[in-house]
């Protein structure tokens, strides 16, 4: 299935320790904090995301291992409900196709 760029589950992670595992960007763009977090119930934890957006200049080269995806065509992904709430969070305003 595919997801976003996460990073470990840590209760009480900050922003450093997050930000520190996140794809390198550098010279591309910057990683910012969406307000707000992302709630989702497995069978045996709540769990609570912190959602970071950076915009990418459509011609930049993915990280290495991982591929750029048209928002327009986020819809047909493979997704897990919980990477759904956190492109939904992420996107915020925008509309995309999310079965």
């Amino acid at each position: 299935m595919t997801e976003v760029p996460i990073s470990h589950w840590l209760d009480a992670q900050n922003d450093h320790t997050a930000l520190k595992q996140a794809p390198v960007l550098k010279g591309i763009a910057r990683w910012h904090r969406k307000a707000g977090v992302v709630t989702h119930v497995f069978t045996h934890f709540p769990l609570e995301l912190v959602v970071y957006t950076a915009n990418v200049p459509a011609r930049a080269r993915a990280p290495q291992g991982m591929r750029w995806v048209p928002i327009s065509t986020l819809g047909d992904e493979a997704l897990p409900n919980l990477m759904r709430k956190v492109i939904a969070h992420g996107l915020g305003e925008i509309k995309w196709c999310a079965p």
